[in-house]
């Protein structure tokens, strides 16, 4: 994972927020890392920045006047940096910890955390500077620059911070909100193709049965599609708050106009949505009205819809208007109002930089990486798109991130790992039982998951992080590599290539041995993995390994006093496991294994019937369990388990599959 210094710029003065103009004259405090606060003097009055923002915009001033303005505007913003010494300390002591990590694959990286005390000061377009004198990159984009990428973010303050969570207790889920009242024109094909194809590791297929050839369309798929994507045309602000009633959508992303409204006789900026009932009928909407609909109250009447994530590929949706009223612009009061992550346009937004805003943007959002490296290659990316716009400038971000956020983020991409690869081998499951000439799909299924545990091996923590929970992300990544390849091994044997099915089973169980080795540490999973490499050694008829049995055994046995039920009665699948290869790994033959086998079939029967009564027959234990004994049955074949498993499949059998699936052992 990327390695990110965080580096929190305050920028204050006396008095409300709002009804203030910038002035040479008036005298700002800097609040920087562990620098003393600096008082500084901002030299532009505000007409100044409003003639500035007005010629940054497309029409009707000419590209060549509104090119030279980001030049000028990123000079006077590095001007604004460069009198805040703790700023440039903060950054060289992120630019040197980075160097003296030069060694690691991880990215190095500094978050830029402006809170900003006056909504003049949000006017002014940080995201625009260029680096300032004696900053890495010197005279180059300040957030674009390789030599220390420096990724800016901002998040209103408040006496408290958001509680914010980035983690997977709900499935990713994303509502498309779209409006073009003035048929103005919008690109709403386009961005729910991206988004189609962002989801599309998490989008399930239809079962096939053995019987069952037939190419699966994207008809077939639709009700799966729907699970993950809501698409709302011609939307009004009541039919928002209806749809975020019914359902709980991780993401919302709003594409519109932008448009401008009067308020106490300012002119501020909303959001053009459909008027309730009439869909030709415009309705500027303002970040306070659209808040609550996206937080509304859900038709049970006791949960809420919380998005973590709202994009608005709409013009001037991080536009701050008028500075004479409380609040701001849309992105600033849809994230005071609470929502975690908000990206918006300061500046009026092409079609075409939307388009690539969102195909950039949400493949790294659902993958599980870190937003604020996504935020950085987005610019790139749009910076590179079209060297006659400006769209990389306009991209504005406003954060909140707890203390945990790094881990938060690691156990994301973990589990969304997973979902996308269980999805996969579920495809490829079904793949493996049509003929070879029509199964085409079933190598690029199985390519698809090696690439997946490629990043993931990737994003681990290096070797020299020996802590409990670097150790605990290690083991768990190599022990999923053993499950994997397990699986890929068996669906190998179903088409009858017995030889490299070998070998890939070879693959797992070194997999597992090292999860083994970064368990050690903890001891919490190690009865887990430890038990599927002794398994798979007695498959593929490696030296038995008796210390490792006992020990297995006895960390199995002491988990069945856990106070966690599901502990117990994986420990019992453990035991029931142990106890059927227990023959091979204590290298009884003749009479003594004939004897174990009788002892162990009865022991093996009663562990199987503690975790149908210790979790239910219907429970995903009990479907795991199952599913790994049918393996012995199936493709494992040896004359000291045999008995043993087909009676452990006859105790196990009358439970019928988990109505939930998760990741199998």
């Amino acid at each position: 994972m990327a390695n990110f210094h965080s580096v929190k710029l305050e920028l204050l003065r006396p008095g409300p927020t709002h009804n203030q103009l910038l002035s040479r004259l008036t005298p700002y405090l800097a609040l920087c890392g562990e620098g003393s606060p600096i008082t500084f003097r901002i030299e532009l009055d505000h007409r100044d920045i409003l003639n500035r923002l007005e010629r940054l915009r497309y029409l009707p001033v000419q590209n060549q006047v509104r090119e030279a303005t980001v030049g000028e505007v990123g000079k006077e913003v590095a001007e604004i940096f460069s009198k805040i010494p703790a700023l440039l300390a903060e950054v060289s002591r992120a630019r040197c910890e980075g160097q003296q990590q030069m060694d690691s694959a991880e990215p190095q990286y500094v978050h830029l955390n402006l809170v900003l005390g006056g909504a003049e000061l949000s006017l002014i377009p940080f995201e625009i500077a260029f680096s300032p004198q004696s900053f890495p990159g010197e005279g180059l984009e300040f957030c674009l620059q390789l030599d220390l990428p420096v990724v800016p973010t901002r998040e209103t303050r408040r006496s408290r911070r958001v509680l914010t969570s980035w983690d997977t207790a709900r499935e990713p889920k994303v509502l498309v909100v779209a409006a073009d009242p003035l048929n103005f024109g919008i690109p709403l094909v386009e961005h729910v193709a991206a988004l189609r194809a962002a989801l599309e590791p998490w989008i399930d297929w239809p079962r096939r049965g053995r019987d069952n050839t037939s190419p699966v369309t994207e008809k077939d798929r639709l009700s799966f599609v729907k699970k993950r994507i809501g698409v709302l045309s011609n939307a009004s602000l009541e039919e928002i708050r209806k749809r975020c009633a019914q359902e709980k959508f991780t993401h919302v992303h709003i594409l519109a106009h932008g448009g401008q409204y009067e308020l106490a006789g300012e002119t501020q900026y909303g959001i053009v949505l459909c008027a309730d009932g009439n869909p030709a009928e415009k309705n500027v909407v303002n970040g306070k009205r659209l808040a609550q609909a996206l937080q509304a109250q859900g038709d049970d009447g006791v949960t809420r819809s919380s998005p973590l994530v709202v994009t608005l590929a709409a013009c001037d949706s991080g536009n701050e208007g008028s500075v004479l009223l409380p609040g701001g612009s849309v992105a600033h009061d849809l994230h005071s109002a609470g929502i975690p992550w908000v990206f918006a346009s300061q500046f009026p937004l092409t079609k075409n930089g939307s388009i690539r805003m969102i195909e950039a943007l949400y493949p790294g959002l659902l993958r599980g990486d870190d937003p604020r490296q996504v935020v950085y290659e987005v610019r790139r990316r749009l910076y590179m798109g079209n060297q006659r716009d400006h769209d990389w400038a306009s991209l504005v971000v406003y954060a909140s991130l707890p203390t945990d956020f790094e881990p938060q983020i690691a156990t994301f991409f973990e589990n969304c790992s997973l979902s996308a690869i269980e999805n996969a081998l579920r495809r490829a499951d079904d793949l493996a039982d049509i003929p070879a000439e029509t199964s085409v799909d079933l190598d690029q299924k199985l390519e698809q998951v090696q690439n997946m545990l490629d990043v993931w091996r990737l994003r681990l923590p290096s070797k020299d992080r020996k802590g409990p929970s670097e150790c605990s992300r290690r083991a768990h990544c190599y022990g999923m590599h053993g499950s994997v390849f397990k699986r890929i091994a068996l669906l190998q044997y179903r088409r009858e290539k017995r030889k490299e099915g070998n070998e890939t089973l070879k693959k797992s169980l070194a997999y597992y041995r090292k999860a083994m080795e970064e368990e050690l540490s903890s001891m919490v999973k190690f009865h887990w993995v430890a038990t599927q490499a002794l398994a798979l050694g007695a498959a593929l008829h490696e030296p038995p390994d008796l210390s490792t049995f006992e020990l297995t055994r006895n960390m199995a046995m002491r988990n069945l006093q856990h106070p966690s039920v599901e502990e117990q009665a994986w420990a019992h699948g453990t035991l029931a496991e142990l106890e059927m290869i227990s023959a091979y790994h204590k290298s009884e033959i003749g009479v003594k294994a004939r004897a174990s086998i009788k002892r162990a079939k009865e022991t093996v029967v009663g562990h199987c019937h503690e975790i149908v009564k210790l979790m239910g027959p219907k429970s995903f234990h009990v479907e795991s369990t199952l599913r790994q004994f049918q393996r012995y049955v199936d493709y494992w074949d040896d004359d000291r388990w045999n008995d043993i498993a087909k009676a452990a499949v006859n105790a196990l059998s009358g439970a019928s599959k988990a109505d939930t699936e998760s990741f199998p052992a």
